[in-house]
């Protein structure tokens, strides 16, 4: 009797111990600042005030669902930081935003991260740099940044269907080559809507840009080729709507069937 009462009281501590593990190992799994992911990871609330710079990265085998929460550093640092290759950062439930940091989102690494459905706003330098190359951004917003709204250095980068609206600077900025932006809404900065500061070959199409505080488009004048700007509107920006920079204007790059009420050339259609 006495070892069975004793083997009864071992079974019930034994299933109280696997409770208390499953627990704990449920509170583990929690994303939470300073962590980095490498497994599929959906946030469970939000990760607000983080001083670990950066607050979150997602390496190899990583992807993170923001799920609608929230996530912001101390002023400083990168929010999230895409490492390695073909990592995904998205919202699938809407509402999320990344914040108070020096970048909110950092793509780095080998490249061809996807970053969908992201806000990204009141971040001191830009709300999404893509630093390495073939990156994808998508139904995103990096709108309301100190700085930039969107930073491509990398190369083969794509920035589609989102909005870079009321930066303190630029809405996107282009460094990198055979970049395409398209379908995105860039109104309301205080410098210019697009910049094509540096990079060749690259596509600018169908987006619209209105209402900044320099141009709507700008090629500076940094001898860039193989650029094909298109379809784009740009109106009431307070510079010229459409710009290049380059001396002669137009020189190895196409702009044509834009709608805008002015340009620094008449050879920008």
């Amino acid at each position: 009797m006495k070892n069975r009462n004793m083997n009864s009281i071992k079974a019930s501590l034994l299933a109280v111990s696997g409770i208390a593990a499953l627990s704990l190992s449920a509170v583990a799994s929690a994303v939470s600042c300073g962590d980095t992911i490498t497994t599929a990871e959906s946030l469970t609330g939000d990760i607000l005030g983080c001083a670990s710079h950066p607050a979150l990265v997602i390496d190899a085998g990583g992807s993170l669902d923001m799920a609608g929460y929230h996530l912001s550093c101390d002023g400083s640092g990168i929010g999230i930081q895409l490492k390695d290759s073909d990592r995904i950062l998205e919202d699938t439930v809407g509402g999320s935003t990344i914040s108070n940091c020096n970048n909110g989102v950092s793509a780095e690494g080998d490249g061809s991260h996807q970053i969908f459905d992201i806000t990204a706003s009141s971040n001191s330098i830009a709300g999404i740099a893509l630093w390495s190359s073939g990156n994808t951004v998508e139904a995103s917003d990096a709108s309301g940044n100190g700085g930039m709204g969107i930073r491509v250095m990398g190369d083969g980068n794509r920035v589609r269907y989102s909005y870079a609206s009321s930066n303190g600077l630029q809405g996107i900025k282009i460094v990198g080559d055979n970049t395409l932006i398209r379908f995105n809404e860039t109104n309301l900065n205080t410098s210019s809507g697009i910049v094509i500061d540096s990079g060749d070959g690259g596509i600018v199409a169908n987006n619209l840009s209105d209402n900044n505080g320099v141009n709507g488009i700008m090629m500076l004048g940094l001898g860039q080729v193989g650029y094909l700007i298109i379809g784009n509107t740009a109106e009431n920006n307070a510079g010229a709507d459409l710009a290049d920079h380059n001396h002669p204007a137009c020189t190895g790059n196409v702009w044509i069937r834009n709608t805008f009420g002015s340009a620094n050339d008449a050879c920008i259609n």
